[in-house]
């Protein structure tokens, strides 16, 4: 990894005292057991002054001091040179307190002001000179000198300072600093990224081991029992000094400098989560603290045979389908278990034919014709923008008369040839997509075809980004647009806890196990392949690409289901790219795509805040009937901050991006490169809260109108 420099600035360091780092000592900077202590720098003095010198420089000078003798006119073009540790004002000098607070205002608190004269500082003048901070003087027949030493050893460490807590700012170690009163006097910015709090906050706070034991956890990271405690060794043995808590992150992310793709592995880094969020956070998954762990354990023995078993046990871990068989060959060539394997467990055939990328695919396809197809002009018009993530699927609503998921959908399948890559015809195509649209339900507030259009937009415009079309297959990019289209069929405006406590039919026939999200792909199919509906994109399809189309369908949509929405989130934050295979290449793929429907699906609270205020609407409208349902029916109710009566709109949004948007969009926007996308829902989220505390349940009246 290259050097850099970054610029330190006394500015920005944080509200520390200077001993709460560098403990001082009386000995020299060599002194065995403080390896932390700055070398002193050379000790610089200037003495302005219009006479000759005393006893008390030639003392300085014999213990190693440099002292330039400099007029009063001449001292502020040498402070715009240098710094020196000691300025010496000769008390003869004319207009000394003027003097002394020009100096003063160059060097700020950089260098000792010290006045020297030959006689005692009248009191009057003493608090002339107070004025300009001078309160330190010295005769110039002294032969004492500590505390210029003092001072100067002091100085020293002081000037490090910004620069020390620039470099603990960049290291991705989380460190906590307390005195030796046990109060918390500093930590760093990987402190605030791992653990959620805000660094205003915890300074100042009492040291308690149990506070840092139940600080939320970084994704990916190790528990918070892991943190170790390093005793800061000073001069006086019996002084406890201070100590430094340290917590070591795996090194598995993006640094905030450094966000590419190193050595074809890719890496996230979760610094992007908002400091805001501190009473929630990610909950790791088991699989991701083992794998954690494995991945720290071959950095501690890089090099041996052990960081290779290490790698190989990963890239296994890692694998979709953990409990699932790998069985490659039988014994003998036995046929009647191979047989039972391709019958019973294996069903579907692979492939042969190495998969194009999107990048690839798309790159082959530019010279194909765009045939222009008939809409009014409002209707091209409101989908001349589709490619920006500002795209207004409302304004399309309106102008179309309510189809705008068959309008977006046919020039969003041109543009990405899906017709082409399922050997469909257009008209076919067009057929199905009205018929689909068709079975979405209008009535409802928020799950109806516009919202279909919109996921539909989103994926589309995350395909786009080249860090995800790099790794995303030719098919499975058209597997995810068809799925964003159908992600949502037939949707009832109740959620499956509705469904499941009123026994609808279809909770019995899925066994309450993703209720919706599996009628939803079903039905799309059962549309689909219905012979009489003569709409069947996919009948040109050979059976083996066929199988694999379907599958990667139903599994997009089935990653839609919130409930499993950190169990994908995890799944995604684990994938490494570093394997070439095409089985592993395939199922990054997959994985890539199933993270790009689920941020497509909660994509409102990103959105431009027009939209993102509008959408919410819609969704807290739908809940709001939900919940009336419920109570009038004496169900269970699901979510009951959703009542109409008491609800506060601008916390529940609040509430959704600190639960699911916020961890889904820091890992997904890093991974694409679009930290726009981030910013817009950091923006809104900070106009809801703002909008919280004037919110009444008057409010929740008129949200649609």
């Amino acid at each position: 990894m290259p050097w850099c420099c970054i610029g330190s600035s006394s500015s920005s360091t944080p509200p520390i005292s200077a001993d709460a780092l560098l403990p001082l000592g009386n000995q020299e900077n060599t002194q065995p057991g403080l390896p932390h202590q700055a070398k002193t720098p050379a000790k610089t003095a200037i003495l302005v002054t219009t006479g000759g010198d005393g006893l008390f420089i030639d003392r300085l000078r014999s213990t190693n001091w440099t002292v330039d003798s400099v007029s009063p006119s001449s001292v502020e073009a040498l402070l715009a040179r240098s710094r020196p540790l000691l300025i010496l004002l000769d008390s003869r000098t004319e207009d000394l307190p003027a003097l002394a607070k020009s100096i003063r205002s160059m060097v700020e608190d950089e260098s000792l002001l010290t006045v020297i004269s030959d006689r005692s500082i009248s009191e009057k003048r003493r608090r002339s000179l107070a004025k300009a901070n001078i309160v330190h003087f010295v005769s110039w027949n002294s032969r004492d000198t500590s505390l210029i030493e003092y001072v100067a050893r002091l100085n020293a460490r002081l000037r490090i300072l910004p620069a020390l807590y620039t470099a603990l700012d960049e290291v991705d170690e989380a460190i906590e600093v307390c005195d030796d009163s046990h109060t918390v006097a500093y930590v760093n910015s990987a402190y605030e990224r791992l653990t959620g709090c805000v660094r205003s906050q915890v300074i100042g706070q009492p040291d308690s081991e149990i506070r840092r034991k139940s600080l939320p956890s970084s994704f990916g990271g190790r528990r918070n029992c892991d943190w170790s405690c390093l005793r800061v060794s000073t001069a006086n043995a019996s002084f406890s000094g201070h100590c430094v808590y340290l917590r070591r992150r795996v090194s598995d992310g993006f640094s905030n400098h450094d966000q590419h793709f190193a050595g074809g592995q890719m890496h996230r880094d979760l610094s992007l989560k908002s400091i805001r969020s501190q009473g929630g956070g990610l909950v790791d998954a088991p699989i991701s603290e083992v794998l954690s762990l494995l991945r720290e354990a071959s950095v501690l023995c890089e090099g041996g045979d052990a960081a290779k078993y290490i790698k190989d046990a990963v890239r296994l871990l890692s694998s979709q389908e953990i409990y699932a068989p790998s069985i490659t060959r039988f014994r003998d060539g036995d046929r009647i278990a191979t047989q039972y394997y391709d019958g019973l467990i294996r069903l579907q055939q692979p492939g042969r034919q190495r998969k194009r990328s999107v990048v690839d695919a798309y790159r082959d396809k530019r010279s194909c014709s765009d045939a222009r197809r008939r809409v009014s002009g409002e209707v091209r018009q409101a989908l001349e923008n589709e490619h920006l993530w500002s795209f207004d699927v409302l304004q399309l609503e309106r102008v179309s008369e309510h189809h705008a998921l068959s309008q977006l959908a046919l020039k969003l399948f041109g543009r990405w040839k899906v017709c082409e890559m399922l050997q469909c015809p257009e008209d076919t195509m067009t057929r199905w997509l009205l018929s689909i649209e068709a079975h979405y339900h209008p009535v409802n507030a928020y799950h109806n075809a516009s919202h279909a259009a919109d996921v539909l937009q989103a994926t589309s415009f995350f395909l786009d980004a080249p860090s995800v079309a790099t790794y995303v297959v030719e098919s499975h990019a058209a597997a995810s647009l068809i799925a964003a289209t159908i992600h949502d069929l037939d949707h009832p405006g109740r959620g499956n806890a509705f469904l499941i406590n009123t026994r609808q039919s279809l909770s019995i026939l899925y066994n309450d196990l993703s209720v919706l999200e599996n009628h939803h792909v079903a039905l799309a199919f059962q549309l689909t392949l219905q012979a009489s509906n003569n709409i069947n994109i996919l009948a040109n399809l050979p059976r083996e690409e066929f199988a694999a189309m379907r599958s990667c369908i139903v599994e997009m949509v089935l990653a839609t289901d919130i409930r499993r929405h950190f169990e994908y989130l995890a799944k995604f934050n684990q994938m490494e790219l570093t394997d070439e295979r095409e089985s592993e290449r395939e199922a990054h793929s997959i994985t890539i795509c199933n993270m790009l429907l689920k941020c497509a699906d909660i994509s409102n609270p990103a959105r431009e805040w027009g939209l993102c205020e509008r959408w919410a609407h819609r969704i807290v409208q739908e809940y709001f009937e939900q919940t009336r349902e419920e109570k009038e029916k004496a169900l269970p109710v699901t979510m009951a901050f959703f009542d109409r009566e008491t609800c506060n709109v601008p916390l529940t949004q609040v509430g959704f991006v600190d639960m699911f948007a916020r961890e889904a969009f820091s890992c997904w926007t890093q991974f694409a490169r679009l930290p726009h996308v981030l910013k817009q829902l950091e923006s809104n989220y900070e106009r809801w809260r703002s909008m919280a505390d004037a919110w009444t349940p008057a409010h929740n009246n008129s949200l649609l109108s």
